[in-house]
C-alpha cells in the first residue's frame, strides 16, 4: 500500500508498505523516510475522521488506514533540531514580499489570477515563462497515462479518465500531485521530489492562488534579471522564504480553505470552505466561486 506522509517540512510519500506491518514498523519507516533520527519518537493520526494511532502493535490493516490516506505526523517532545540562532539574521524584511538575502533580494513575483495560476508560478520559476498552463496541463496527462501505477485513482481523487480530462480545463485549479511550496497560513514547506534532485524552485500559496519567488540582484529589479533556480543545499533560501511567508501572513494574505465563505457565481448559492464548494460542483457541475466576506 503507498500513504503520504504529511510532516513539519513538508510531505513524503511511502510506497510498498505491508498491511501486515505494525504501526511501530511503520512509525521507523516514517522516521527514516523524513530524515529524523532513531532516538526521536512520532505520533502519527491518519484515517476517516482523523484519529490518533497510538497503539503501536496494532497491525496497519486492523487500524482504519487504507492504501492512499494521508498521515498527520507530529515529533513527540522537543528534541528536534533546531536552527542556528543567527539563521533569521541573515535575511532582514525590506517590505512585504521582498527579503534581504546575503545573495540578493528574494521577491514574491505575483502572478495572474486566472485558474492557472500554479501552473503559471512552475513555468515562471522552471523557463521564465508565464503563458505554459496548456503545456504544463498536457505534460500532466502524459505522465498519468504513462504510469497508472504511480497514479491510481485513490492518489488523484477521482476517476482517472475524469481527472485527466478535468486538469486539462484552463478553469481547473491544479494541486500536489501535478511540487517545494510554502504555505502563507501555517509557514509549512511542502517539498515534492525531494532527495532527487540537485536544484530546487520555490512558491508560494496562499490557500487558493499560487505566486512565484525568484532571487534578484537589487529591490526593484526588472524580471529579466531573476535567479528562480537554487541548490537544493542551500537552506538560506528557504529561511528568506519562510521570512516572506512569515510577513505575508501576518498581513492575512491567505486564505483558510476550511473555513473562507464563497458563493457560486451560477447559482448563487453561499457555501463554506473547499469541502462544500467541491460537493457543490460535484452535484451540479458548477465550478465559478467568488469568496466573499
Amino acid at each position: 500500500m503507498r500513504l503520504r506522509v504529511r510532516h513539519a517540512d513538508g510531505v513524503a510519500t511511502l510506497g510498498d508498505i505491508s498491511s501486515e506491518q505494525t504501526i511501530l514498523e511503520l512509525k521507523q519507516n516514517i522516521i527514516s523516510a523524513i530524515g529524523l533520527s532513531s532516538t526521536q519518537t512520532i505520533q502519527i493520526s491518519g484515517g476517516y475522521p482523523p484519529k490518533t494511532i497510538s497503539d503501536d502493535t496494532l497491525i496497519i490493516q486492523n487500524s482504519g488506514l487504507r492504501d492512499g490516506d494521508t498521515l498527520n505526523v507530529k515529533i513527540i517532545g522537543n528534541n528536534t533540531p533546531q536552527e542556528p540562532q543567527n539563521a533569521v539574521s541573515q535575511v532582514q524584511n525590506l517590505r512585504e514580499g521582498v527579503v534581504q538575502t546575503s545573495n540578493g533580494f528574494l521577491t514574491l513575483r505575483e502572478m495572474k489570477d486566472d485558474n492557472s495560476c500554479l501552473f503559471r508560478s512552475i513555468g515562471y520559476v522552471l523557463c521564465r515563462d508565464t503563458t505554459m498552463s496548456a503545456e504544463l496541463r498536457h505534460a500532466i496527462v502524459e505522465r498519468i497515462k504513462a504510469d497508472p501505477v504511480s497514479y491510481p485513482d485513490i492518489v488523484l481523487g477521482q476517476d482517472r479518465d475524469k481527472y485527466i480530462q478535468w486538469i486539462q480545463k484552463p478553469t481547473s485549479w491544479g494541486g500536489a500531485i501535478e511540487i517545494d511550496s510554502i504555505d502563507v497560513q501555517t509557514g509549512r514547506i511542502d517539498k515534492f521530489g525531494e532527495g532527487n534532485y540537485s536544484e530546487r524552485v520555490l512558491i508560494v500559496y496562499s490557500g487558493i492562488h499560487y505566486d512565484a519567488l525568484a532571487l534578484a540582484p537589487t529591490s526593484d529589479s526588472p524580471t529579466e534579471f531573476d535567479q528562480t533556480r537554487f541548490p537544493t543545499t542551500d537552506d538560506d533560501i528557504l529561511t528568506a522564504a519562510r521570512a516572506i511567508a512569515d510577513s505575508l501572513r501576518k498581513s492575512h494574505k491567505y486564505t483558510d480553505v476550511a473555513n473562507f465563505t464563497l458563493r457560486c457565481e451560477q447559482c448563487k448559492t453561499g457555501l463554506k470552505g473547499e469541502k462544500d464548494a467541491h460537493n457543490h460542483a460535484a452535484a451540479t457541475g458548477h465550478t465559478r466561486f467568488v469568496e466573499y466576506q
